[in-house]
């Protein structure tokens, strides 16, 4: 993948052994597919009676064309296959169809079947009791990963795995302790993958997925009701109540209940389609989908919510400290900052001139602890100066209150700017010295150039500084700083001269 020249790779290819190989591969890959897809053929035109369906997926490979059809073959076939090749998607889809019919297929006595009265019941009925076996799937998918970290077909195959676990189950408490070890242990899978690729996004996306499924986990009590009677057997006075389909899905809005309305927008969608769920009867283990039970879980307490929250604010500054390349965990923050900020505000009604200065101390402390460092380390990095740009976007919009700017919010946040202005202006005078040797006219960005980024991170900071004062006279700072942006655009030009009518647009901007 990464590092390889690619007329070292045509070479092994091209190697007579390498290619005897790959041609043995290809026809096993070709035997198999023709094999799964007969086997698919025949198990729908004559698909076996119940007492037949071995649910513990176990099947003899070597004898499947002359067994009869059977889910078991079929799963045994698409793992066989999907070990060698994580990526195409249509094995996972019959892999998927395979679980669903035996699930759907199974009676719905052995679905139902307790622990007090497993005595009587054979192996077959009580492997059904378990909905799925997700621990198969989690293997299976790991496996897979190991060989293509970046599949999307095994990424959804594991969300997938992990909702239908959690939507099909009507257990009580026991399942769902169960189920927050195992969303824990995801977390940790997480840890693992991202340490061998920091920047690997699918792993990212992936660890947003399980955080949505451990808050719609429910806080300290998880319990069943019935439809019919409608009672809630828990402690809290207001349960909410909302369908597994709606609550599993990955999105973090069906657990964020101690958030202010208006910061729904830093809420992460649902990752798994909610229409793709009630199609296979995902909200129940019943044929048709039917709810027969509503699953009803305690919200998260605020403490709980923002265990979660700093759990990952302090992973994502983990990462970024390991890598200031690492976009994936920059983009996290973003989403996660809002957050951070609704806890730091310690209940401040929104919009407050408290909640606006905790914001910009919380922009400084980003400033202070992430940006700086990572600017003078790698100043040409534009993963950088991009969550750069978001920050100081951010906090200038928190900096408006209900009644207008707070003079002490904004004094603050141009505090903030200023001591910006003075570290970035001290990183152009570094890098400028060493790149150029006090030549100040062969600025070209092709000629080894270092500053681009830093100049435009310094033109936003003076060009919000001098929104503030767009109302004020010009008085002596604000010709200055007019005086300073104009003298960032010129240098942009020499340094990006392909962008040149970009920022003569900004530069008659600023006499306007």
């Amino acid at each position: 993948m990464h590092g390889q020249k690619r007329a070292e790779y045509k070479a092994r290819l091209l190697h007579p052994d390498t290619r005897a190989k790959l041609g043995s591969k290809a026809q096993q890959w070709n035997h198999l597919s023709e094999e799964l897809l007969k086997q698919r053929r025949r198990l729908f035109s004559s698909p076996p009676p119940l007492s037949d369906i071995d649910t513990r997926g176990k099947a003899n490979e070597g004898n499947a064309a002359a067994a009869a059809p059977s889910p078991e073959v079929l799963l045994a076939l698409t793992e066989k296959m999907l070990s060698v090749n994580p990526d195409p998607s249509h094995l996972w889809n019959i892999r998927r169809e395979m679980l669903v019919y035996l699930i759907q297929t199974a009676p719905p006595s052995a679905m139902n079947t307790t622990d007090d009265d497993q005595e009587g019941v054979d192996n077959d009925s009580s492997a059904k009791s378990s909905i799925l076996d997700i621990e198969v799937e989690l293997k299976l998918t790991a496996h897979c990963l190991q060989r293509n970290p970046k599949s999307y077909s095994a990424w959804f195959h594991r969300k997938w795995a992990l909702v239908y676990f959690m939507n099909g189950s009507t257990s009580q408490q026991e399942h769902w302790t169960n189920m927050k070890s195992i969303l824990q242990s995801e977390l940790e899978l997480c840890v693992q993958f991202l340490q061998l690729d920091e920047r690997n996004f699918h792993c990212w996306n992936f660890r947003r997925f399980v955080v949505g499924l451990l808050g719609s986990s429910g806080g300290s009590d998880v319990t069943t009701t019935s439809e019919n009677d409608g009672e809630v057997n828990n402690d809290d006075d207001e349960p909410t109540t909302t369908s597994a389909v709606d609550n599993f899905s990955g999105s973090w809005s069906a657990w964020m209940h101690q958030i202010e309305e208006e910061d729904k927008e830093v809420w992460m969608g649902p990752q798994i389609s909610q229409n793709a769920c009630r199609a296979v009867g995902m909200s129940t283990g019943s044929k048709d989908g039917s709810s027969d039970a509503i699953k009803s879980t305690t919200p998260l307490s605020k403490r709980e919510l923002e265990k979660i929250i700093m759990n990952e604010w302090d992973f994502s500054t983990a990462k970024i400290q390991d890598n200031f390349s690492n976009g994936s965990a920059f983009h996290y923050r973003s989403k996660l900052l809002p957050l951070v900020l609704e806890f730091r505000s310690s209940g401040d009604s929104a919009s407050s001139p408290s909640e606006a200065y905790e914001a910009i101390s919380l922009a400084r402390d980003e400033w202070d602890a992430i940006l700086l460092d990572a600017i003078f380390t790698e100043p040409d990095d534009q993963t950088i100066w991009f969550y750069h740009r978001f920050i100081v976007t951010w906090a200038r919009r928190n900096t408006v209150v209900v009644d207008g700017a707070d003079a002490e919010v904004t004094e603050e946040f141009e505090g903030l700017l200023y001591d910006m202005v003075d570290s970035i202006q001290e990183l152009i005078d570094v890098e400028k010295e060493d790149s150029f040797e006090g030549n100040t006219q062969d600025r070209h960005e092709s000629k080894g150039a270092k500053c681009k980024w830093a100049y435009l991170g310094m033109h936003l900071v003076l060009s919000t500084l001098l929104e503030f004062k767009s109302n004020e006279v010009d008085d002596e700072d604000k010709i200055e700083l007019r005086e300073r942006t104009k003298e960032c655009l010129d240098e942009l030009m020499r340094i990006d001269p392909d962008r040149r009518e970009r920022y003569q647009i900004l530069e008659s901007k600023l006499y306007r």
